[in-house]
């Protein structure tokens, strides 16, 4: 029932109310208009913005390619003004110093002078002279100022040739104005050009003292041997080059240098040195009858012998039996106790070594010249010794024994020789320096005056050692 009255109101309402209509009020009219009016704008607004932008955007990309092609010839424009201001104050100062100069120079010179009253002639005189004074005074001065703006033109051009990037204003401004401080304190910094010849003539420059005097000391092993100039008698120089033969001696001693000029260096020094020559095809038997009979009869069994040989006879007297196996070198001088019989059993083939050797104090003179003056030190060596002779012994050698049977007659005591030699210096440590020095020496003299022969000893050596400077 309920449900079936609520529909009858709602027709009865619908019929009522057919015909009739509500104004609506001028506010919410208004209010409605309003809101499309603003929505209109909003979208006014967001075309303006997008075309504001795609504008904004050309301009910053045209800028930057027009900037990118012309701002490096910006930068050089700026750096060339900026030079050429430099410059053109370098040498606005130079004039200013020399005109400040120049008035100094006449004010002290009106100061100094102390004219009395003269006549008119003398004043003209006067003042030509002073004229003449000032005029030669200004043309020293500008010489010297303008020598002096040479220079600073040379430095301005060194700093002209700096690269220097500049990216923006504030930078550019900055680098400019160092650049202007560092020009101005160097200028300011050059000694006054009026007094540095007397500067240059007070300055001494003192240069190390360098070590006069050189102790020293070395050794070497020598080839020793001779040169045969001539050989008369019975054997020419090619027979004894063929039975004799360099022997291996020494040398050593303590030198004294003394530098005279800078590369040149005289020496003096005291030498051992062993010199000589060995005879080949020699054959050396030992008797052995010689220890067995009683002392009183070995006397019967010791033979004197003479070697002949280029550099001099060689006389001995022994036991043992010496047979020359080549020639007939070899003489016998006891022959009244005949012949021995090498073939004998008895007799022993020592397979020994005849050997010569003589001794000598040598003192040489030497003059060195000094190549190269660098780290390793080269020099040229020559000179002249005196050789005294102290020992005159021939030493039979074998089985490692070293026996003296006699000596060689007629020797020189005193021989004289050249000395060549190139040698190499190098720093040790602290005024020490070791040496090596290959050298070659030659005796002027023949050694054995009454031979036949004219021989003439020589050695090479490589010389080693150390110095001391002091």
């Amino acid at each position: 029932m309920m449900g079936a009255n609520f529909e009858q109101m709602d027709g009865i309402f619908r019929k009522q109310l057919r015909d009739y209509s509500q104004s609506v009020p001028d506010d919410i009219w208004r209010n409605i208009e309003q809101t499309l009016d603003n929505n209109k704008k909003a979208k006014r607004i967001t075309i303006y913005k997008i075309a504001a932008a795609v504008a904004a955007f050309a301009i910053i990309g045209s800028g930057y390619l027009y900037l990118s092609k012309n701002g490096e010839s910006f930068n050089n424009n700026i750096i060339v003004i900026t030079e050429n201001n430099l410059q053109q104050e370098s040498e606005n100062e130079a004039k200013i110093f020399n005109q400040e100069k120049v008035n100094e120079s006449i004010a002290n010179n009106l100061e100094n002078k102390k004219i009395e009253e003269p006549d008119v002639e003398n004043k003209k005189l006067i003042a030509e002279a002073d004229f003449a004074e000032i005029k030669s005074y200004n043309l020293n001065n500008l010489m010297l100022v303008e020598s002096d703006i040479e220079k600073r033109e040379k430095n301005l051009e060194k700093l002209s040739q700096k690269q220097i990037s500049i990216k923006s204003e504030d930078v550019e401004l900055a680098i400019i104005d160092v650049r202007k401080q560092r020009v101005k304190s160097y200028l300011n910094s050059l000694p006054d050009i009026y007094n540095s010849y007397a500067l240059n003539d007070l300055i001494e420059i003192k240069e190390p003292e360098n070590s006069k005097w050189v102790l020293g000391g070395e050794f070497s092993p020598l080839y020793s041997y001779r040169y045969i100039a001539d050989a008369g008698g019975d054997y020419n120089q090619d027979y004894y080059n063929s039975v004799e033969n360099p022997i291996m001696s020494y040398t050593g001693g303590l030198n004294l240098q003394y530098k005279v000029i800078n590369r040149f260096t005289v020496q003096a020094g005291v030498y051992y040195t062993t010199m000589g020559q060995s005879l080949d095809y020699m054959s050396v038997y030992a008797n052995a009858a010689y220890d067995l009979v009683a002392e009183e009869y070995k006397d019967r069994f010791i033979n004197s012998y003479s070697i002949t040989n280029s550099s001099g006879d060689v006389s001995f007297n022994s036991p043992y039996v010496i047979v020359d196996e080549k020639s007939m070198r070899v003489s016998n001088l006891s022959d009244s106790k005949g012949v021995a019989d090498v073939s004998d059993p008895i007799f022993n083939n020592l397979d020994a070594e005849i050997q010569q050797s003589f001794q000598y104090v040598e003192v040489p003179f030497l003059m060195r010249y000094k190549l190269i003056d660098k780290n390793i030190d080269f020099n040229i060596v020559g000179g002249f010794g005196a050789n005294f002779l102290i020992g005159n012994d021939v030493y039979l050698k074998y089985a490692g024994n070293k026996e003296v049977i006699g000596e060689t007659k007629g020797v020189n005591t005193i021989n004289y020789n050249s000395i060549l030699g190139f040698g190499i210096e190098y720093p040790l440590m602290d005024r020490i320096n070791i040496r090596l020095e290959p050298s070659i020496k030659y005796y002027l003299n023949e050694i054995n005056s009454s031979s036949s022969v004219e021989s003439h000893p020589y050695s090479i050596g490589i010389y080693a050692g150390v110095n001391y400077s002091f």
